[in-house]
């Protein structure tokens, strides 16, 4: 019996947050992009990649008036890159990936019919870890280097949501990672990933 009621009051509760639906659930993948680096020990230049980027994470509504919307978000953002430089008698490969995860706030603007737009900012954490070697044909000579770099950032990000119905939407979004120079090796400041997909709210 107190189990039945146990569920009951589970069943009620999720019924509740239902009717309100101040959470949400979210799941993006696109592209992300980076600039040049230099192998360590060498003078290989890798140019700026593209690669895979993917993103996990949970808002929750803080405040809701008539100008908009203010929510928390707790986004996690993974990026997978690689590439291969042919440069003379020197073949360099390189393979960088990324984490991000940024606590932040996000302002979305009242609904039009069933479209908003969103703007957000936070801060936190990236972690980028990197694998490169280079062969040197004329002496067969292999050098390998693996680096993981772990430095704060902040973000930015812009985005339009399509509300699809009352559990589901789909959301795409720009957002810029931005560090200190020589993250993981990378010459630049900026770690954009460009991003589409669900967002499930209860």
């Amino acid at each position: 019996m107190r189990i039945a009621w146990m569920f009951t009051l589970l069943a009620c509760i999720g019924w509740a947050q239902g009717a309100l639906q101040n959470s949400e659930v979210i799941y993006m993948a696109g592209g992300a992009s980076s600039s040049a680096s230099i192998i360590p020990g060498t003078s290989a230049m890798i140019s700026g990649t593209v690669g895979f980027a993917t993103q996990i994470g949970y808002g929750y509504q803080l405040k809701s008036t008539r100008a908009g919307n203010l929510w928390l978000e707790l986004p996690m953002t993974f990026t997978f890159q690689g590439t291969a430089n042919i440069s003379g008698p020197i073949i360099a490969t390189i393979d960088r990936n990324t984490w991000f995860f940024t606590p932040g706030v996000r302002l979305k603007s009242p609904t039009y019919g069933r479209c908003s737009f969103y703007g957000s900012l936070g801060g936190g954490w990236g972690a980028l870890s990197k694998r490169d070697s280079i062969m040197n044909f004329p002496n067969g000579t292999v050098i390998e280097n693996y680096v993981m770099d772990i430095r704060p950032v902040f973000d930015f990000a812009g985005g339009i949501d399509l509300r699809l119905s009352r559990l589901l939407s789909l959301r795409a979004e720009g957002r810029d990672y931005v560090s200190g120079a020589d993250l993981g090796g990378v010459s630049g400041r900026n770690h954009p990933v460009f991003l589409g997909g669900l967002v499930f709210h209860f």
